[in-house]
């Protein structure tokens, strides 16, 4: 899904986030047990969601969303 933001510049952090959570959700359902990280990287915002104990298995998603567009360039899901 890509999405442009209304002025033409940079997506916002919080916008950045509302791509990555609308997919997150899509296949995870409930996120409650990961905490996220958004990161800005000359390749787009990486965002991770990670599990908040480090005692558990699996994990979560892992995106790579272009600043400008929206863009999902890479997902991957841990399970």
């Amino acid at each position: 899904m890509a999405t442009v933001s209304a002025s033409g510049t940079a997506l916002t952090v919080a916008e950045v986030l509302r791509i990555a959570d609308q997919d997150a959700r899509a296949v995870y359902r409930d996120l409650s047990e990961l905490k996220i990280t958004l990161t800005p990287c000359p390749d787009g915002w990486h965002v991770d969601y990670d599990l908040t104990d480090p005692l558990s298995a699996g994990g979560g998603p892992h995106y790579v969303i272009d600043p400008q567009t929206g863009e999902i360039l890479t997902r991957r899901y841990e399970q």
